[in-house]
């Protein structure tokens, strides 16, 4: 199990930037660099000067709006509490916001089987695109291409980290969707006294699933991985194992395949549980082959 409390994770700026405006971030966890399902969870603040825009990823991405809002064009607007998906291959944005920012964000491997390159990773890769050429409106420019179009950052900084071109799955999602939660109905759970839930997506074993689940004080919350549970309100603790760790709001846990963990809530506390894809037989590279100077990219 990894366990992330919020309040002791430092607060980082992103020196090496693939977009455009201030990024500042809080790391709460990541997985296996080169596996399917590796993934990363953030907290991330971005200022007004933010842009990225219209592309596609070869990952899937799940953000949760905290603060301020988040405009992608005509795939609508995230306000604090949307909670978005973004699959691969599916353009989205172009991304702006006239104010400052909070988010929590979720970047995982998705079924195309490319994996998720990490923040070390995409961070080297930036630094030597730098010296080669240069990013420019969220989009990079190499030295030797005078003139051209430019490459989506992301994808220039994902080839050079991974040695290889760029390839997309077939679009499973024509485009992100946007959820509102407060608009679903709590359920009673049908086995743990106290505890209600809303299921808001599940596409599948190998995509991200997302669930709400609201304890009463004193209510227990059995977790199985592979998932990601991030606190967004109330207390209590979670053991793993023969440890005990308390949990307050923001605080992320992740747990495996196998592995296991239970919540009790001391006060009354909600909890956003992002299942995680399962692999079985993939291994990289995956996906079916698009081209990768598609007009959403433009």
């Amino acid at each position: 199990m990894q366990f992330f409390a919020f309040e002791d994770a430092p607060l980082h700026t992103r020196g090496e930037n693939h977009r455009v405006g201030t990024f500042r971030y809080k790391d709460l966890g990541q997985g296996a660099p080169g596996q399917p399902g590796n993934f990363y969870l953030r907290w991330v603040l971005s200022a007004s000067d933010f842009f990225s825009p219209r592309h596609f990823h070869n990952f899937d991405q799940v953000r949760f709006q905290l603060r301020g809002t988040f405009a992608f064009g005509e795939d609508g607007t995230m306000h604090p509490g949307t909670i978005g998906y973004f699959p691969e291959s599916t353009p989205y944005g172009p991304q702006t916001s006239a104010e400052d920012t909070a988010q929590l964000v979720l970047q995982i491997g998705a079924p195309g089987g490319a994996g998720y390159v990490g923040e070390v990773e995409r961070t080297a890769a930036v630094a030597a695109l730098n010296r080669s050429g240069r990013f420019s409106g969220g989009r990079y420019f190499a030295a030797s291409d005078a003139g051209g179009s430019g490459q989506d950052g992301f994808e220039a900084a994902w080839e050079q980290a991974s040695g290889r071109k760029v390839r997309y799955a077939r679009r499973r999602f024509e485009r992100p969707m946007l959820v509102h939660p407060d608009a679903f109905e709590w359920l009673a759970h049908a086995t743990l006294p106290g505890v209600r839930h809303k299921r808001l997506w599940d596409f599948g074993c190998q995509t991200v699933g997302c669930e709400l689940y609201g304890l009463d004080a004193g209510a227990q919350l059995p977790l199985s991985g592979p998932l990601t549970a991030w606190v967004m309100s109330g207390a209590g603790g979670c053991s793993h194992g023969t440890s005990t760790l308390p949990y307050a709001p923001c605080d992320a846990l992740h747990l495996e395949a196998a592995e296991h963990a239970n919540l009790k809530a001391h006060a009354a506390s909600e909890i956003l549980v992002l299942t995680h894809p399962v692999f079985t037989d993939r291994t990289l590279p995956g996906g079916a082959a698009l081209p990768s100077s598609t007009p959403e990219h433009a």
